[in-house]
């Protein structure tokens, strides 16, 4: 029986590295505010964090509403992570932004952003070889910016796991012509989830429904079951979200976007120009992901060879779909930065549906294909493997500023490296967290190399 199975090797692989690099030394506003949620949850059972006069804020994404301080964001990151950062409170004693609960919160994320690894891998075997797959699987987990957040409280790569999983139990269903209720049922409880953890994930449920009506359009007791238990669940979180509102703001309909913002509606958030926003997002220096996770370039690629293969064609337009619904809605979000941030964290849930495809690129026969596909995997890690042990925070610049090279490589240059085991090493912290770097450079090559030689045996 096989045991050590190349998931559970992704998944591990990608769990040890991004726990060497966990941050311990910052603790930045968005951070703070989910993890102060998590502390009113555990010792009040209370989604009021404190009244007015009680303490003073140390975070601008708290804020006052008739008398009490409560989170700015979707709550259900500071939910899900209570099982870790539970302990963590109990350790110290109380709340401390800098204690046990700081590095277990961040612990939780890591954990889920691994299992976002395994679940592209395992979106990636439905197309690919398990070589392929595997490097699909660690160019997300080490190239692109989901590296850097996996080290920080930020409720991304919790997004992407939910998201990544609903979307993969979808295309199996489609792909097994039956949507049995179990899956179903985890596929709505995964979107319902999501949702909670971010609100603009709600987006992704019509996707998700046309994309199995389609399927199903010729099996009516197929299209039942699978849209009924999807459904039901997706609801299921919208209901949940609701109670949170009516408790917290005395209306289901009061998100906290809209109280922290004071606006009558969730989309009068959405107000920045479109245009600039697809350009601050895709191409900027300051926030761009062609930038940030150069392999998306050969993502988009395969996204091209995927939808001129007509059997595949209606999964490469879902996934396309579930990449523009999120990225639109976020073109035009108000605080278009989103703050202090390594890349266009927004993105993250749906960054791994555009790098997926890159597996056709790399099985393409293409002449050194799956080289260009490494080189461009190590500018990614370079990129976002120096954020994971410096920071993923840097200060927010001009559009036309490029963060990693104004701040970040200078301070990794001058030792300024900020993960939990700092303290112990002081200077020598920088050098040592190379290996963790070259380590993370070095776990695809074996699937690459075999990959390559399947491709080349292929075309002779």
């Amino acid at each position: 029986m096989r045991v050590f199975t190349s998931g559970m090797h992704v998944f591990l692989s990608a769990l040890v590295v991004y726990v060497f690099c966990l941050n311990g030394i910052w603790a930045a506003d968005h951070p703070t505010a989910l993890l102060e949620l998590s502390y009113a949850l555990w010792t009040s059972h209370s989604v009021v964090l404190a009244r007015v006069g009680e303490y003073l804020p140390g975070t601008v994404d708290v804020f006052a509403y008739k008398g009490s301080y409560y989170s700015a964001l979707a709550p259900g990151a500071s939910f899900l992570a209570l099982p870790f950062v539970g302990p963590g409170f109990v350790l110290d004693g109380g709340f401390n932004q800098f204690g046990y609960a700081m590095f277990l919160s961040e612990l939780f994320v890591a954990v889920c952003n691994a299992a976002a690894a395994y679940l592209v891998f395992k979106l990636g075997s439905m197309y690919f070889s398990e070589r392929t797959a595997v490097f699909v699987a660690f160019a997300y987990a080490f190239s692109t910016i989901a590296w850097p957040f996996a080290t920080y409280f930020f409720e991304s790569d919790v997004s992407a796991m939910f998201d990544l999983l609903a979307v993969y139990l979808a295309v199996l269903m489609a792909r097994r012509g039956s949507a049995d209720l179990k899956r179903s049922l985890l596929c709505g409880a995964a979107l319902g989830t999501a949702l909670t953890v971010d609100y603009l994930n709600a987006v992704l449920v019509p996707v998700v429904v046309l994309f199995l009506a389609f399927s199903f359009r010729a099996r009516l007791g197929a299209l039942a079951k699978g849209l009924g238990g999807l459904l039901v669940m997706s609801a299921l979180g919208a209901a949940v979200m609701a109670l949170y509102d009516q408790v917290a703001f005395g209306s289901p309909l009061m998100t906290t976007e809209q109280a922290y913002d004071h606006t009558s509606s969730l989309f009068s958030s959405f107000s920045f120009p479109i245009l600039s926003g697809l350009y601050v997002d895709l191409l900027s220096p300051m926030r761009g992901i062609f930038l940030y996770c150069p392999l998306l370039v050969l993502g988009v690629a395969g996204a091209c060879l995927m939808l001129r293969r007509r059997e595949l064609a209606a999964e490469g337009v879902f996934l396309a779909a579930c990449f523009v619904t999120t990225l639109v809605p976020y073109a035009m979000w108000y605080n278009i930065a989103g703050g202090e941030g390594f890349g266009q964290r927004f993105l993250i849930p749906v960054i791994p549906l555009l790098l997926v495809p890159m597996g056709f690129v790399v099985e393409s026969g293409i002449r050194r294909a799956s080289w260009l596909a490494y080189v461009l995997f190590l500018a990614g890690v370079a990129f976002n493997g120096i954020s994971a042990v410096t920071t993923a925070i840097p200060q927010v610049e001009a559009t036309s500023q490029f963060p990693f090279l104004n701040e970040v490589l200078p301070l990794f240059l001058r030792g300024g490296v900020d993960t939990w085991w700092w303290r112990e090493l002081g200077p020598w912290s920088a050098p040592l967290s190379i290996p963790v770097l070259l380590v993370a450079a070095a776990l695809p090559v074996p699937a690459l190399l075999a990959a390559r030689r399947a491709g080349g045996a292929k075309s002779s």
